[in-house]
């Protein structure tokens, strides 16, 4: 009785590299790094005043308002805030829409849902005939038309 040497010896994973352990990290640096560039660049798109204003408005309002707030890279880096607040608003809305199409491939009706999905972006009554379609036990139901 012979033993093979490549059943004995356990195989050990290659070590992760650099980039492949701190993607998560490199996202949010690279993030928040095209948010500050975006902020910006829309910066110079933005005028604040088109004229001087007068010393005692700054008496009346915040410290912070004279120094910061009212400057093109505050109203640029607000806008930026508002761009990706829109798109992880619309990302959001995709990935709950999807839910279904990821839980469709038990019904057999893998296609019928991914269009309904994709229509009930539009109308929202197919996006919830699509979760009625994954949650339903569609062998029991078949089960209990035959009996009838």
């Amino acid at each position: 009785m012979t033993h093979s040497v490549s059943n004995t010896i356990p195989k050990t994973k290659p070590a992760a590299g650099f980039v492949s352990r701190h993607k998560t990290k490199f996202i949010i640096l690279m993030t928040l790094v095209s948010i500050v560039l975006g902020s910006v660049l829309l910066a110079s798109g933005f005028t604040v005043h088109h004229q001087d204003i007068p010393a005692d408005y700054w008496t009346t309002t915040s410290a912070l308002k004279g120094k910061f707030l009212d400057t093109e890279i505050f109203i640029g880096a607000l806008t930026m805030m508002l761009i990706v607040t829109i798109c992880l608003a619309i990302w959001g809305y995709w990935k709950l829409h999807s839910l279904p199409k990821k839980h469709a491939e038990h019904t057999g009706q893998a296609k019928l849902v991914f269009w309904l999905c994709t229509i009930g972006f539009f109308y929202n009554e197919l996006w919830i005939a699509s979760i009625l379609i994954v949650v339903t036990d569609w062998k029991k139901i078949s089960a209990v038309i035959r009996a009838c």
